[in-house]
């Protein structure tokens, strides 16, 4: 009776057909449809976190860019703020002019007058640019009492237009004379179209 009870213990082969066939379709039905698809999630999951990166740092060229744009914005007020006060080239030659005139209305001699142009390095560089400033040097000598040196000063400096008095030096003439010799430099700065060349 034991013997009938005991079931076989080697199975068959046709049952092991069938569990291979079972296997190798799983098998194929994972590589063909499941492994893609995970490898589709996966490279989807790449492909979002490089993406977010692009996002993040589009947005921070964006916002970079916006603050330069504000930034040459305010520099191109102050630009042509700064225009209003540079002297025209004609009206530099006027303002040299006037020298002689300005210093005898503050009761002063002129001994010598020497005026230079430099070329500024704030020559624009860019194709946009309208044009370049010009430094206007001037080295005026002239010989008076203290008082009408200072009211030359202020003459010089009561143009419309910036000028900068860049040196000053005063002494006496002589010992016994109360007439001081003064050298000044001055400056201004000239602003010049660019002439279109056809």
């Amino acid at each position: 009776m034991l013997s009938k009870n005991w079931t076989k213990s080697t199975p068959s082969p046709r049952n092991i057909a069938f569990a291979a066939l079972v296997l190798m379709g799983a098998i194929a039905v994972y590589n063909r449809v499941v492994a893609p698809h995970a490898n589709y999630v996966l490279a989807a999951q790449r492909y979002e976190s490089v993406a977010n990166k692009l996002i993040r740092k589009k947005q921070a060229i964006i916002d970079d860019v916006k603050i330069k744009k504000n930034e040459l914005e305010g520099l191109e007020e102050k630009l042509e703020q700064m225009r209003t006060n540079l002297f025209e080239p004609i009206e530099a030659k006027e303002f040299f002019s006037d020298i002689e005139v300005m210093s005898e209305s503050a009761n002063c001699i002129i001994y010598s007058l020497d005026v230079s142009q430099t070329r500024s390095a704030l020559k624009a560089k860019r194709s946009g640019a309208r044009g370049y400033i010009t430094a206007n040097h001037a080295k005026l000598s002239v010989v008076g009492s203290y008082r009408s040196i200072v009211m030359l000063m202020n003459k010089l400096q009561g143009s419309p237009r910036q000028v900068w008095i860049d040196s000053v030096s005063i002494g006496p003439i002589s010992n016994s004379s109360e007439q001081l010799k003064c050298d000044i430099t001055i400056v201004i700065y000239t602003t010049e179209e660019k002439v279109a060349v056809l």
